[in-house]
């Protein structure tokens, strides 16, 4: 299922890349051509798939730069290699007295932030200007590299007829998945200031490759599957 979704979104992006493609041939040159450049920060809001129940968002941050390529027409290409935190929170249960053991049985909540280092590659559709706002489209591919993943607990233990919680601080980077891929799209527009531009930008990031592989809920091998990474994020930024 996981393949043939991956399959259906790439074919969707490779189709709207094409659609793109020649209506843009069909405009008269009204985007400026050659490289710009420019910089963002913003938010980010993103969550861990439901593929394992009882998971939730989580907030972070981002900052990052922008490179693009205008061509002749409304149709450029535009990187934006950033710092991106991204994760979520889910909770774990752990019962280990079935296996007879007299440990307690114990429930973890994970907040999970992962420090990537993200470089999405876009197709960028110029739309007709409104007034001094230009909005626009974007679609495309991104690679994702995990430098390090902390997770914030919190851990409850109910042992002999008693509760108790500890919180902590764990470095869990060995548990994710170092290198992830996916699709991102979003939608934007660019004020002029002059010989300069206000960027705002709010973009989905789908992830298609796991960002956590073979997890339980309940700790059990038999009640698994993998998370998967999927994120919003609101920048603005300046540009020249």
């Amino acid at each position: 299922m996981k393949t043939k979704k991956g399959l259906l979104i790439m074919y969707f992006t490779a189709v709207c890349f094409y659609i793109m493609h020649t209506t843009a041939m069909a405009q008269s040159d009204t985007s400026t051509s050659g490289i710009r450049f420019g910089v963002k920060v913003g938010a980010v809001v993103s969550e861990f798939s439901n593929a394992q129940p009882y998971t939730n968002q989580s907030l972070g941050v981002m900052a990052g730069g922008v490179v693009e390529y205008g061509f002749s027409g409304k149709l450029s290409v535009q990187t934006e290699p950033s710092y991106i935190q991204q994760g979520g929170t889910y909770v774990r249960f752990s019962d280990d007295s079935r296996f007879g053991s007299i440990s307690p049985v114990y429930i973890t909540s994970n907040k999970i932030t992962m420090h990537n280092v993200d470089i999405p590659v876009f197709v960028k559709y110029t739309l007709p200007s409104i007034g001094n706002f230009t909005p626009n489209i974007v679609l495309g591919p991104h690679a994702t590299y995990v430098i390090a993943a902390t997770n914030n607990f919190e851990r409850t233990y109910y042992y002999n007829q008693t509760f108790s919680s500890i919180q902590g601080f764990e470095i869990v980077s060995t548990e994710y998945e170092r290198f992830q891929f996916g699709a991102t799209a979003g939608l934007g527009g660019e004020v002029s200031l002059g010989n300069k531009r206000l960027m705002i930008d709010l973009r989905y990031k789908y992830g298609i490759t796991p960002a956590k592989m073979s997890y339980s809920y309940i700790d059990l091998y038999q009640v698994q599957g993998d998370l998967t990474n999927h994120s919003y994020y609101f920048t603005i930024g300046f540009g020249l």
